[in-house]
């Protein structure tokens, strides 16, 4: 018999989305820290913690309200997706809008720390803990459909193509989700996609890159002999605000409002600027959530033109880690000239 739940009460108004995670694997105490500090300090935990949550936090949790609870309970030990979700069922308590087991396939796979993910009623997929967090920060703009369709029964030593979010889990990127030292605002609702600036040491280089982005491009790919030249022009408004000054993509995916229109966003950081290519960071919020690669400023218009109007996906044009998307002149680069 498993203890109750301790989740917290359904509101009046619009449920708070948010994760349950139960671990019901206790034989490596090593593995569980390390799912752990690949989820980050999310925000959002019920019951809080000790000591009191920033006016940061709480002033981004006010606006964009979400619940995180962690089961850490030996009495768990050994439980499935049935016995968590009739612990869930029970009246007046809060629903998860994602359900997470770290159970012995997470704890054994010290690569991708697969965790079992399901819905109420639903089938279940294994979800890599870098994915879960950015579907926690992302809870209110993400479909409500999100990876239903991983949604199947596990395999018992999931490959990467089985995990979803693999492609991330793999990734370089240092740094999971922490507080903000700032005060920063939701993300503005936008008519086109936002370039967001996050490093603010050189308004000259800024200037460059954001009038590279929208200077128009010729397209001469599809351009028949004796037609007219067209050209790209990318549709972008951008953020310059020194409060996004050294926020993490993951800080910025946590300020992404409920039903953000746009599938993806630009920032601007410390490699776009340091770079003497000023390659800009493009964060995928549709197919593969956190997902990203860089671009060049003047690929910005074509990407731009056909992920807003989801002529194409954000894997047709995503680039391997530590290589730059110069698109259609990439065939005449060398790979030293692409290599970040």
């Amino acid at each position: 018999m498993h203890p109750t739940l301790n989740l917290p009460p359904a509101s009046d108004g619009p449920p708070a989305p948010g994760l349950l995670i139960v671990r019901t694997d206790y034989a490596d105490a090593d593995a569980w820290e390390d799912v752990r500090s690949r989820l980050g300090d999310l925000p959002g935990a019920y019951p809080p913690g000790p000591g009191p949550v920033s006016a940061r936090e709480a002033a981004i949790l006010e606006k964009n309200p979400k619940h995180l609870v962690v089961v850490d309970d030996p009495a768990w030990s050994g439980a499935g997706p049935d016995e968590v979700g009739e612990a869930l069922h029970r009246a007046g308590a809060w629903t998860p809008g994602l359900v997470l087991l770290a159970d012995g396939t997470t704890m054994a796979d010290a690569r991708l720390r697969p965790l079992l993910a399901f819905r109420d009623g639903e089938g279940s997929y294994r979800i890599g803990p870098r994915a879960a967090a950015v579907f926690h920060l992302l809870a209110q703009a993400l479909d409500e459909d999100f990876a239903d369709g991983f949604a199947e029964d596990e395999g018992s030593s999931p490959e990467p193509d089985d995990v979803f979010g693999a492609r991330l889990e793999l990734s370089a990127r240092p740094v999971p989700y922490r507080a903000p030292d700032t005060r920063m605002e939701l993300l503005p609702r936008t008519e086109d996609a936002l370039i967001i600036r996050t490093d603010h040491t050189d308004d000259a280089v800024w200037e460059a890159v954001v009038a590279e982005v929208r200077a128009p491009v010729p397209d001469g790919a599809f351009r028949q002999e004796g037609e007219e030249e067209e050209f790209y022009h990318a549709y972008v408004d951008v953020l310059d605000d020194p409060r996004y000054a050294g926020a993490t993509t993951e800080q910025i995916l946590s300020l992404v409002p409920r039903d953000y229109e746009h599938n993806f966003l630009i920032i601007a950081d410390r490699t776009t600027m340091g770079d003497p290519r000023h390659p800009l960071l493009l964060v995928d919020l549709y197919d593969e959530p956190g997902l990203s690669f860089r671009a060049v400023p003047v690929a910005i218009q074509a990407i731009e033109n056909n992920l807003s109007i989801a002529n194409m996906d954000f894997s047709d044009f995503y680039i391997d880690e530590g290589y730059i998307q110069y698109w259609e002149a990439r065939e005449s680069l060398t790979d030293e000239q692409i290599r970040l």
